[in-house]
């Protein structure tokens, strides 16, 4: 990917990249913080947010310095439409690191749970997904952000499994406990953090390939 990136853009690039690498350590600590009961890991990812935001920011203000002094065309115009959609995606997924943070908390609250239906593994699916959406954009890999989209189906798959599981076919939740409901919420957010990595993935594609593969089915 670093052959799209002009020396006057390598620090959108490496913003971006940074960006990747503190959304996926989001990911990963708040879910030993939803396994382990750690509201101290949790807090921390909640401050972690903040950093992404302002790199957030610091994208654009890059993408808007360029365009303006620049004027570019072309290729160059589609690498930084991409780049700010990439980055608004890791700016997401930060952004579910910290919801599940919360809903953890919450959890703790009431006490440890014995079952986390699949959200262990759907967890570990989620990092591993974005793991390859991030090196797909640094290392312009299509093959890997073509399996991004693959994979993002299996998290979909668990967090169906998760909804069935507590409240069968009917969508009965009068025995359902608070905390299970929470850990629904914990599984909606790994959905989106999929789904995010899989719209990463897309723009990855657009820019190696120009095929606009969004919306397909």
């Amino acid at each position: 990917m670093q052959r799209f990136f002009h020396d006057e853009l390598r620090q959108l690039r490496d913003d971006l990249i940074l960006m990747g690498e503190r959304s996926l350590d989001m990911t990963r600590l708040v879910l030993r913080a939803v396994e382990n009961g750690d509201d101290s890991l949790a807090l921390q990812v909640r401050g972690m947010d903040d950093r992404v935001d302002e790199l957030e920011k610091r994208v654009d203000r890059e993408i808007m310095r360029y365009l303006t002094l620049f004027g570019p065309m072309g290729s160059d115009v589609r690498l930084l439409l991409a780049a700010r959609d990439i980055g608004h995606d890791l700016e997401r997924i930060a952004d579910e690191a910290s919801v599940i943070a919360k809903r953890a908390m919450v959890i703790s609250e009431r006490g440890p749970l014995k079952n986390f239906l699949h959200v262990p593994t759907e967890g570990i699916i989620a990092c591993e997904v974005l793991r390859l959406a991030i090196d797909s954009f640094i290392e312009g890999d299509i093959a890997k952000a073509r399996l991004v989209i693959a994979r993002d189906a299996e998290i979909d798959a668990l967090n169906r499994k998760n909804y069935e599981e507590l409240f069968g076919k009917s969508g009965d939740a009068t025995k359902v406990s608070a905390s299970h409901v929470e850990l629904i919420f914990i599984s909606k957010a790994l959905e989106r953090i999929g789904d995010h990595s899989k719209n990463i993935a897309e723009q990855v594609i657009f820019l190696l390939s120009g095929e606009d593969i969004r919306h397909a089915r």
